[in-house]
């Protein structure tokens, strides 16, 4: 038995699979902030559930999600991905940047079905956190988009495009992902809080980008917390303390 009882099932859309995360002692009575954690590349719905408990055991559900791209070596399934649109900028296609325009996208909806990837990410993500709401006591105001790596660039897109719905961004290793304009909603992105935390030798995603990213949501007027550590691109217990006090610290205030 898994002490946060985790569930892995697929959601209402069956696009996306998720587990979730409940604390031991989960009392049906309190309205508890949900983390919709997404994973990084290569990774899946257990990999930030799993840490939860380094974490924390009792303040918080969580809905871990499953990137929708498979990723494949050696005809050998290793992971999943969240698309090129979320690639690290080192990574990422010009295709990637190249949209349909709004016109384009009717044209192959009518003609064969064909839904923009973007919008169905989107809408299963908020398919899958109503069914946690469903499941499980979750203070609607305290739901925060907590993602490592290409999950951060997901993070950061949702958050920023549906500030309305979100209380905060937590960006581990991460960073701004491309082909959309992450202050095109200035004035509503001021409510959103963002606290974002960064390896100093992750050579992956060097920290200089993370400081780049941080210093544009800054210059649109963003409540932007910032720290780096003393490692790579792993998770740290110094990272996991400062996301739980950033967390209780935005519960607090909004209460």
């Amino acid at each position: 038995m898994y002490h946060g009882r985790r569930t892995m099932l697929p959601t209402e859309s069956a696009t996306l699979v998720e587990a979730r995360f409940m604390p031991p002692r989960y009392e049906p009575n309190y309205a508890y902030p949900l983390l919709v954690l997404l994973h990084g590349r290569g990774g899946d719905e257990q990999q930030l559930v799993d840490s939860m408990p380094s974490l924390t055991w009792r303040n918080y559900v969580a809905l871990g999600l499953r990137g929708l791209e498979p990723i494949v070596r050696g005809e050998r399934m290793v992971g999943h991905s969240w698309g090129p649109e979320f690639a690290r900028p080192d990574r990422r296609p010009v295709q990637a940047e190249n949209r349909p325009s709004p016109a384009e996208a009717v044209r192959r909806f009518l003609s064969d079905g064909w839904s923009d990837p973007m919008d169905l990410l989107e809408e299963s993500i908020f398919v899958s956190i109503q069914t946690t709401m469903r499941a499980l006591h979750v203070h609607s105001e305290r739901i925060f988009l907590v993602g490592c790596g290409e999950g951060a660039a997901v993070a950061y897109r949702m958050g920023l495009c549906y500030p309305e719905r979100f209380a905060g961004v937590v960006a581990i290793n991460g960073w701004l992902p491309g082909g959309f304009r992450p202050l095109g909603r200035l004035h509503a992105c001021r409510s959103l809080r963002v606290l974002s935390v960064h390896g100093e030798w992750n050579t992956r995603a060097p920290v200089q980008h993370a400081r780049r990213d941080v210093a544009v949501l800054r210059a649109g007027g963003l409540q932007v917390a910032f720290q780096s550590y003393p490692c790579a691109h792993r998770i740290t217990r110094p990272m996991m303390n400062d996301i739980d006090t950033w967390l209780m610290k935005q519960c607090t205030n909004q209460s």
